[in-house]
Order: C-alpha cells, then sequence, then structure tokens
C-alpha cells in the first residue's frame, strides 16, 4: 500500500493541503472508497461517523470538479442541517489551495438569502431533502447539471421519513451521475434502496468495531439508577474532560440531566428533537466555539454530529443496540486519535451489558467510579482479536487539556 495519499490520484495540490491539515494516512474507507470513485463506480459504504467517510467521498468530488462551470455539479443530501453544515466546513477547509463554490441549503435559515446565494452559481450543494426540493420547485435551484450525488446517513434518512423527497431530489439531477451511499447500519430497506440507485457499484462494508473503536479505551462501571446524578458529577470531575458528550435514551432524561449538571455550575448544552432551530444553532455555535465542557443529547437530535475535540463519551443510559453503542463512542478516537468511552450500567443491565460485547467482540473494562480497574474482570470474547487495555485511572487529569489535534483551540478555563 503506498504511503500516505500517494496512490489515491487526487493530485499534488489537494495531496498538500491534505498535510498541511495533518492528514497523514488514509483510513480504511478512504483506501477502499476513494481508488472506486476515482474508477468512476457507484459505491455502498457502511461506515460510522468517525472513519473518515466524508473525506472518502469529498476528496474525489474535489479531484473531479470542473471549477471553470458555474452551476452544481455536485449534490450532498443528509438527513440534518448540522450534517450539511459540517460537510460544507470541510469542502472549505479541503479546497482552500484552490477554492470552490460551496453552499449549505438547510431549513432553519433564511429562505430569501438562500435565494440570492443560490443565484451566486453555487458548485456544490449540501443540504437537507425538504429545503432543497423548496428550492427546486420554486426555480431558484437546478439540479439538471448534478453529475455527482451523495446520500449521507441514509439509514437516517430512511427513519425520518426523508427519502422520497431525496428520491424526488435525485429525479432532478443528470440521468447519467455517479452515486455514493453512506450508511452507519444496512438493513434490508437500505439494501435495496442501494440497489435501485446504484449500477456498477463497489460495496464497502468496514466491521463497525474494528472501523470506529480500535483507538478507543472502554471502560464500564456499575451504578444504580437513583445514583447516576451524583456518579456522573464524580465523573467528570476526576477525567476533567475537555469536552465529554454524554448520551441518554430519551430527551426527557437528557433535560433532566442536563438541567442537573448545569445546577452544579458545569458549562452545559442539550441537543434533543424538541429543540427549535434557534436553538439548536446556539449549541452547535457553542460547540464550535469551544464554550461547553459536557454536552448531554438524546440519540436522534445527535445522529450525525461531527464535533471536533470530543474526548469523553458517556453512555449515560445503555443503548439499545449495539450499532448505536458503536455510533455513540465514535464521536471520540476521530481519525485514529486516542478516546475514551464510559458507559453506565445497572445491576439489572449486566446481561445486557454482556450481550452487547458478545455482539461486537470487545470486552470493556470494568471499574468503580474512582477509577479503580476491578480485580474481577470478564473472560475475553473469543471474537475479539485484542482485549481492551487495563490502564487503571486512565483519563485522570490535573487540568482539563485539549485534545492533540495539531494546534488547540483554547486553554483550560477551569481546574476542577
Amino acid at each position: 500500500m503506498p504511503q500516505g495519499f500517494g496512490g489515491l490520484q487526487l493530485g499534488a495540490a489537494l495531496q498538500a493541503q491534505l498535510q498541511k491539515l495533518g492528514f497523514k494516512e488514509p483510513m480504511p474507507i478512504q483506501r477502499e472508497a476513494i481508488p472506486a470513485i476515482m474508477a468512476g463506480k457507484d459505491v455502498i459504504a457502511r461506515a460510522h461517523t468517525g472513519t473518515g467517510k466524508t473525506l472518502a467521498f469529498l476528496l474525489p468530488l474535489l479531484r473531479k470538479l470542473d471549477r471553470s462551470k458555474d452551476y452544481p455539479q455536485a449534490l450532498i443530501i443528509t438527513p440534518t442541517r448540522e450534517l450539511a453544515l459540517q460537510i460544507t466546513a470541510e469542502v472549505g477547509r479541503l479546497a482552500a489551495y484552490d477554492p470552490v463554490k460551496v453552499l449549505a441549503v438547510v431549513g432553519g435559515r433564511d429562505y430569501e438569502e438562500q435565494k440570492r446565494k443560490l443565484a451566486g452559481k453555487s458548485q456544490i450543494l449540501v443540504g437537507t431533502p425538504g429545503r432543497l426540493l423548496a428550492h427546486c420547485r420554486q426555480g431558484t435551484a437546478s439540479l439538471a447539471g448534478v453529475s455527482y450525488l451523495v446520500l449521507d446517513e441514509v439509514d437516517e434518512m430512511l427513519e425520518r421519513g426523508f427519502i422520497d423527497d431525496a428520491a424526488t431530489l435525485i429525479g432532478l439531477t443528470k440521468e447519467e451521475h455517479q452515486t455514493v451511499l453512506c450508511s452507519a447500519t444496512v438493513s434490508e430497506e437500505v439494501r435495496k434502496l442501494g440497489q435501485a440507485l446504484t449500477r456498477n457499484r463497489a460495496i464497502i462494508d468496514l466491521d463497525p468495531e474494528e472501523a470506529t473503536v480500535k483507538e478507543i479505551e472502554q471502560i464500564c462501571i456499575k451504578i444504580s439508577e437513583e445514583k447516576k446524578q451524583q456518579a456522573l458529577v464524580a465523573l467528570i470531575k476526576r477525567l476533567n474532560p475537555y469536552l465529554m458528550l454524554v448520551f441518554c435514551q430519551s430527551k426527557e432524561k437528557a433535560a433532566e440531566t442536563e438541567l442537573f449538571l448545569a445546577r452544579q455550575g458545569w458549562e452545559t448544552g442539550l441537543l434533543t428533537g424538541d429543540l427549535s432551530p434557534a436553538k439548536r444553532k446556539t449549541v452547535m455555535k457553542d460547540l464550535r466555539r469551544a464554550k461547553l465542557q459536557v454536552l448531554v443529547a438524546s440519540d436522534i437530535a445527535a445522529r450525525g454530529l461531527d464535533v471536533e475535540g470530543v474526548t469523553h463519551v458517556l453512555n449515560y443510559d445503555l443503548p439499545n443496540s449495539p450499532e448505536w453503542y458503536v455510533h455513540r463512542i465514535g464521536r471520540t478516537g476521530r481519525a485514529g486519535r486516542s478516546g475514551c468511552a464510559v458507559t453506565f450500567y445497572t445491576p439489572e443491565e449486566a446481561a445486557r451489558l454482556r450481550a452487547l460485547e458478545t455482539k461486537l467482540g470487545l470486552r470493556m473494562v470494568r471499574q468503580n467510579l474512582a477509577g479503580d480497574t476491578l480485580a474481577r474482570q470478564p473472560k475475553a470474547v473469543v471474537k475479539s482479536k485484542k482485549a481492551a487495555p487495563k490502564r487503571g485511572k486512565s483519563g485522570v487529569k490535573n487540568k482539563r487539556k485539549a485534545p492533540k489535534t495539531g494546534s488547540n483551540r483554547r486553554q483550560s478555563r477551569r481546574e476542577v
């Protein structure tokens, strides 16, 4: 395998930009997807957040784009406005060496302002199905020249009922276009959709555990339900995270937990499906400006969330499925960096926890709330290639520090 991105036909300028941004080696999905896309094939990829899938479809696009043509040549459809905005920002970073005209077309933004920007002849459109379709029906956006199509988080689009609007948008693109479908899970419905939308396809199916959790230390702590809030405070004090995501099973539990932490004086944010577009925008802005130390979220609201600098993930409630577990903890340990994921489980949930470990072929390190590794550990799962490391009080810091991502975005503001 060639060293770095040199063997992927991306061109010297784009490779230099990747080096400048700190991307040294392609991740597994990039090594498999980029050559297939560059060869003109459609791609169906199962890949969780944190595996590098965004670069897997953006890098070939930037290489293929004809910058002399001032009309939409590429369309990227996402289920959430946050994901669309993140992808748009990533295009700007990657294409800084030779800027392209990219526009996020999402709900919750001024419609008339979007009309004016669409008139500026964007070359790449990134957006949510409803708002994109509204502009197409009003004649303020045309997809007739789109030859590169990406559907990101397809399973989430299906779950939210957006796929009909997405199909309508696809019908407005050029008859001969290249399609990339990305999905965290590949259900029968996703599989049928992929077969219907793609031709001459390459299927990339990365093992979820290998793809996302290799660099993440995974710990579980047994705690009774009634003691979870105090346990959360103790954990934050001990780990002093730069940014921790706390996942709850329901929006009600998330709101209750965030309110409790805020009253304790922590810098917190809440992300649930009940938030208005304005409040969601404020939370995301605070995240990107590193104003928060703890973000409490429900699963659905945080789907597709991609935030730099997440050092710790806490499963405040045990997830319903192995897929959701991988999806949650994939928010940290991104792009090959290290991370820490902690899971609270009650005594009644011990069997569910073991079933989750067996399904994923991994073993979490059992610790107490003080961070001491318990002497009695479960037997290694046969499927797992490597048991999780036993590091004792991993993550304990005297000061809250930014993750090592090339340059720190801020200094620690408090000691706990």
